[in-house]
């Protein structure tokens, strides 16, 4: 299975390659047809991009952070990330559009 992580965070992605070491790293996804069909993708991605990934039978694990008030806007070292970091795999998602009328 392949493995893509989409993050610019270096931390984040240090953290990640340790436990992926052969992961791909893309800063940026602008279509979920950039991901080959099967693979395990993590990071941060618009739901509507999380549920096309799913359904071209990709797993997606989202990358959760839970950081307190404090600390935010401010950039994370590995130690400081780990504290807060909680790895999600997201299982089922359907979606329908809302109109505004």
């Amino acid at each position: 299975m392949k493995v893509v992580i989409v993050s610019r965070h270096e931390a984040t992605v240090n953290l990640l390659k340790r436990m992926f070491p052969e992961a791909r790293v893309i800063d940026h996804l602008n279509s979920v047809d950039e991901i080959e069909d099967g693979s395990l993708v993590i990071g941060n991605l618009p739901i509507d991009m999380i549920e096309e990934l799913l359904k071209k039978g990709c797993r997606f694990v989202l990358i959760s952070l839970k950081i307190p008030r404090e600390m935010r806007g401010k950039e994370l070292n590995e130690e400081e990330l780990k504290k807060f970091i909680k790895l999600v795999e997201v299982k089922k998602l359907e979606l329908e559009e809302f109109k505004l009328s």
